[in-house]
């Protein structure tokens, strides 16, 4: 298992291999044990539906729904890509990314052993050239987060910050090599102080070595799907034992894109977390996603399984293909 820090950009870059067929290949260090996240993946159809419709003028996510067929895995992928409904403002695009048994050349899959992994449906636009109505409403976060924002994020990127300080992932439940994928970000949580609820999760992340742009919004929007973290006992067997470890794998998530971040990237997002309710080793996660300035930039809601991590450190033999 790999410990090497590879930029985002760099691990969710696509090769066009025809007019409907992109390449990507998953790596290990975004893996959380040994599959690939689930955001990390939904990011890579993310910039493969960028390059897709860069010709059309429509390069940005207004709305995504990915749902999670089988466990990826480290390797190639292949994103074969059908234009839905093409239009003007908006473009519906259907992408399917597969695994197995994958060919040098057309038609790049093969039918007895390739294996679908994720399917998902996208509308893009340009949101840089919207316009139309726009009203204001009384919303805010509710409650209220733990501690104000960041006024200096020089001092917060030097851990000085009076109300936010740097998560240590070495505290995180499973050994360091089991959850890799967090190993790219920084982290930052309220300092000195409880979150609002334990269902209720505020945190500030910066990438180690990239910034944020649009394709990145399915990663961060699954970067900490950990709320049952929070319940976590100091010791004893109550809800779970103490140094029990999960896998949270993501069946389902939905992403709606409130204003569109820079190309050039931003360094700093804020996160809000928040499960409605943890039933039978599954839960629901609602993720705001905002900007330095308070804006909200992303909504995401997802479906999550909650697994022994043996679940997904096991084992698998098979040809991975050709490409």
């Amino acid at each position: 298992m790999s410990q090497e820090l590879v930029s985002f950009s760099e691990a969710v870059k696509v090769q066009q291999l025809d007019s409907h067929t992109y390449k990507v290949n998953l790596h290990d260090s975004y893996c959380i044990g040994s599959v690939p996240n689930g955001g990390y993946t939904a990011s890579c159809l993310l910039e493969a539906a960028r390059l897709h419709l860069a010709s059309r003028g429509q390069p940005d996510p207004m709305t995504a729904h990915f749902q999670f067929i089988n466990r990826t895995e480290v390797g190639p992928a292949v994103i074969i890509i059908s234009d839905v409904k093409p239009g003007r403002q908006l473009s519906v695009v259907h992408l399917t990314l597969y695994q197995r048994g994958l060919l040098y050349q057309a038609p790049w899959i093969t039918k007895e052993s390739t294996r679908i992994e994720i399917v998902a449906y996208l509308t893009m636009t340009n949101l840089s050239k919207e316009r139309g109505l726009t009203l204001p409403t009384i919303w805010k976060m509710s409650p209220e987060p733990p501690a104000p924002s960041p006024k200096d994020f020089d001092l917060l990127k030097q851990d000085k910050d009076p109300y936010w300080a740097e998560f240590d992932l070495s505290s995180a439940q499973g050994p360091n090599d089991y959850r890799r994928c967090m190993n790219n970000c920084y982290f930052y949580f309220p300092r000195g102080r409880p979150q609002v609820d334990k269902s209720v999760i505020d945190l500030w992340m910066r990438f180690k070595c990239d910034k944020f742009t649009n394709s990145s919004l399915g990663f961060v929007a699954d970067a900490w799907p950990y709320v049952v973290e929070a319940y976590r006992p100091a010791k004893g067997n109550k809800p779970f034992g103490a140094n029990e470890v999960f896998w949270y794998p993501t069946v389902v998530m939905s992403l709606d894109l409130k204003r569109p971040l820079p190309e050039s990237g931003v360094e700093w997002l804020r996160l809000r977390m928040q499960s409605k309710e943890i039933r039978n080793g599954r839960l629901d996660l609602e993720v705001l996603v905002t900007d330095q300035e308070g804006q909200l930039v992303a909504i995401s809601n997802q479906v999550n399984l909650i697994l022994g991590s043996e679940r997904n450190t096991g084992a698998r033999s098979h040809d991975k293909g050709k490409i």
